[in-house]
């Protein structure tokens, strides 16, 4: 193969195994949140976010993430550096909703941070609620003669911390929410792995599809901005491009 020829050779891949470039044009607000990369709104095209990761805007206001099996629920923010997405109940009773079924099948979300909670609901609001130091109070599923609490369920010690008057509501699994359950209402959090692109966001860089087809992510700019799949083709030009200019003449 002829000098020139590996050089246009070596140009072709260099430019070739770059990331896509359409998802550079697809961030978009919805409200005050941004949605981008891996995250894309349903109305915009499929290579603009990752696949099963759509949301809504509703009202061109707030931020929609629906789940299968358990309905949408509003975005109250979405953290790319460590893939996880802030939401909420838009009837503000996240509580609700969990003890409904919060069931993520067919999601690519896991909850973040699990922990076992016993949910009581307790006559007399005022005098029989549990004086456990992490009892939760539910504010938004306790009425004027009753309150609803959730415990720890390693926390559970029935003769010291409950009266006679709590009757057992369910053991649901909780995510940790940003408030660590100081109100459970405003919602939790969920997190998600695929794709992986907490070391791309960390270094500031623009994660975003390899290739036109297929769901390979790579990361584009930032503070490393050559992909190590990539080095080898800069490696090679270079050292075509020292020869070429050291060669007194090309056949």
């Amino acid at each position: 193969m002829a000098l020139t020829e590996i050089v246009f050779f070596s140009i072709f891949l260099m430019f070739t195994l770059q990331p896509s470039t359409s998802v550079e044009v697809c961030p978009v607000l919805c409200g005050t949140q941004l949605i981008r990369f891996p995250f894309r709104l349903n109305t915009q095209p499929g290579r603009c976010g990752y696949p099963r990761l759509d949301l809504s805007c509703k009202n061109e206001t707030h931020a929609i993430l629906t789940l299968p099996f358990s309905g949408g629920f509003t975005v109250v923010n979405i953290d790319y550096t460590f893939q996880n997405i802030w939401i909420e109940d838009p009837d503000s009773c996240a509580p609700r909703r969990i003890l409904q079924g919060l069931n993520l099948a067919g999601t690519p979300f896991d909850l973040l941070e699990p922990r076992s909670y016993t949910f009581f609901n307790c006559s007399s609001a005022s005098s029989t609620v549990p004086k456990l130091a992490e009892a939760k109070l539910i504010s938004c599923l306790s009425g004027k003669d009753f309150s609803v609490v959730a415990i720890p369920t390693e926390r559970l010690d029935l003769p010291a911390s409950l009266s006679t008057s709590c009757s057992e509501m369910a053991k649901v699994l909780l995510p940790l929410s940003l408030s660590d359950w100081s109100d459970p209402g405003d919602g939790f959090i969920l997190t998600w792995n695929e794709p992986d692109c907490k070391l791309c966001e960390s270094r500031a860089g623009t994660c975003m599809f390899k290739n036109d087809t297929g769901t390979d992510v790579g990361c584009s700019g930032g503070f490393n901005d050559v992909n190590k799949d990539e080095n080898w083709v800069y490696v090679i030009t270079e050292a075509i491009f020292n020869l070429l200019l050291r060669s007194p003449s090309i056949n």
